[in-house]
């Protein structure tokens, strides 16, 4: 399969319908595949006109929907779970009969005892803390047992002498039976332990990767990419960009302990990120005290900023300092740029130089905009409009100083 065609939520976490599917294939239907076939076996293809059949197989596909569903929503609740099945079909047929004779059949009994034996298991791997290695051996040998608990069932309806065990392992074709399903069940177990341990670490590594890539993309792009990859490739698009840095940091950072201007930074950066974590934003990129966010929508830029203006005043006027925020939009190039084996998301053009250039003239505690934004919102409350002139452009800039919106 080609990458661009996979979904973003294939690479992380299977889907609903997978999940349902995984629990009918190797949980729900085991039990119920087993009393079908002793049950057709015993009476022919009789069953087939009886409510018994449809109604253990309908309760099987409820109960594989009920869990699966709980556990893509992350929370599992397995031990409920898997009596649905079970108290189902027991409903139907009491239902049915018009009395409690569904419990004077032995494979009746047996699908409740599995249910309940397995249901508890799962719920004890539930609550450890890590992948319990005897407790996936002692679910996987119940469930292969089911195959010999229904044979021998199977073989009392031919032989009533054999219902005990005693006289059933009289038989050394039937010890034989025995030891090997166990066997395998412990084989398994085994197994599925492996195969459950390397698929959390699977599911560690892919989130801890997830996290790392956007950092570095963010997750709109991220997921975009994961959709379809050519959504990285260069190409034309209208951003609004806004920048902040802090006024005065240089300087102040000369006089402090490189410790103190790490830790300054980092809550810099975690409280200016409050103000955006609801936003629509398509990429942010710190360097050292500058801030770089580019935006879809010209509302949210503003909106932001505002909040950047307020928040980096309470932080940053414990230390004597002050931020200054430019915000432009315009035509950019964006997409992966740099060599054959290190490459980066940027965004690139003169809409990117220029909110730079703003930033840069903004004084501490102010919003500078361009014309390009405030002509999609003159109703914004403007202190004073100005011609600037700045590094690259040839023409004065008008550009205007927002107090609210």
């Amino acid at each position: 399969m080609h990458p661009a065609k996979i979904n973003s939520k294939q690479y992380l976490h299977s889907s609903r319908l997978q999940i349902i599917l995984y629990e009918f294939f190797t949980n729900t239907a085991h039990f119920p595949i087993a009393s079908i076939l002793l049950e057709w076996l015993s009476e022919g293809n009789v069953i087939l006109t009886e409510v018994s059949f449809y109604s253990l197989f309908i309760a099987c596909i409820v109960q594989a929907y009920f869990l699966g569903n709980w556990k893509f929503q992350s929370r599992p609740h397995p031990f409920l779970g898997n009596l649905i099945a079970p108290t189902i079909y027991t409903a139907v047929e009491i239902l049915e009969a018009g009395n409690l004779e569904f419990f004077t059949v032995s494979h009746h009994n047996a699908y409740w005892i599995f249910a309940f034996s397995i249901g508890l298991l799962q719920y004890l791997k539930l609550r450890s803390k890590s992948t319990p290695f005897v407790l996936n051996i002692l679910e996987n040998v119940i469930r292969v047992n089911i195959l010999l608990v229904m044979y021998w069932i199977f073989e009392i309806s031919y032989d009533p002498n054999l219902l005990t065990w005693t006289q059933f392992l009289a038989d050394e074709a039937h010890l034989f039976l025995i030891l090997t399903i166990n066997f395998i069940g412990i084989l398994i177990g085994i197994a599925n332990y492996q195969s459950e341990t390397y698929l959390a670490l699977l599911q560690s590594t892919s989130n801890q990767l997830r996290l790392y890539s956007e950092w570095a993309l963010g997750k709109r792009v991220l997921e975009q990419a994961m959709d379809d990859v050519s959504t990285l490739a260069l190409n034309r698009q209208e951003r609004i960009i806004l920048f902040m840095d802090i006024r005065g940091f240089t300087q102040w950072s000369e006089t402090q302990a490189p410790e103190k201007v790490v830790n300054m930074l980092n809550e810099y950066y975690e409280t200016s990120e409050q103000c955006w974590i609801n936003s629509d934003i398509i990429k942010v990129k710190f360097t050292a005290d500058e801030i770089m966010i580019v935006f879809p929508k010209t509302k949210e830029a503003i909106t932001t900023g505002f909040q950047l203006k307020q928040q980096a005043h309470i932080l940053l006027s414990q230390y004597g300092l002050s931020a200054g925020i430019g915000i432009h939009g315009g035509l950019l190039v964006e997409g992966l740029v740099g060599g054959n084996t290190i490459k980066m998301f940027d965004v690139i053009g003169d809409t990117v130089n220029t909110a730079k250039r703003l930033c840069d003239n903004a004084l501490g505690e102010s919003i500078l905009i361009s014309e390009y934004i405030y002509e999609l919102f003159p109703k914004l409350k403007v202190s004073n409009q100005q011609q600037i002139k700045v590094k690259g452009k040839a023409d004065y800039l008008k550009v205007y100083s927002i107090i609210s919106s």
